[in-house]
């Protein structure tokens, strides 16, 4: 059984700005959260429930999808008689850029930091040997 979807389907029709109502296309969509699902899940190494799904993680799955929903051949330029434009594409396929990856990064880190104490316990204090006080000069001491 697949793992749930860490976005919706229309959150994604919202980050691309464009309905996604027709079966083939919602089914499509489908498949690029579930690849970005994916990929998020496996660079955390974390599975989160529908409840709890941390903000980051929802939406470095929608920036992923996206770019696999509009870009799915991975195309680097296009044209129309004289109109040209170019993007980067990092690889073709489904990926996360560095900075996604910080922003999952982030999720893994502990809770807590800063300064803190460590219990330890010790034995007793040996007795120390061959020192005198100095204002105390007529007191014998036996290990002399």
């Amino acid at each position: 059984m697949a793992a749930s979807l860490l976005a919706q389907v229309d959150e994604l029709a919202n980050w691309i700005g464009e309905p996604i109502t027709e079966e083939r296309d919602t089914k499509r969509a489908e498949l690029c959260l579930r690849i970005a699902s994916a990929l998020v899940r496996t660079e955390t190494g974390k599975t989160w429930d529908k409840d709890n799904i941390p903000e980051a993680a929802v939406m470095v799955t929608l920036y992923c999808a996206s770019r696999v929903y509009e870009n799915r051949e991975a195309e680097n330029s296009t044209g129309i008689d004289d109109w040209r434009a170019s993007r980067e594409v990092m690889e073709a396929g489904a990926y996360l850029t560095a900075s996604e990856r910080r922003m999952l990064w982030a999720l893994d880190k502990p809770r807590f930091g800063g300064l803190g104490t460590v219990a330890t316990t010790r034995g007793e204090v040996p007795a120390i040997h061959g020192w005198v006080p100095t204002d105390t000069p007529n007191v014998e001491f036996p290990w002399y």
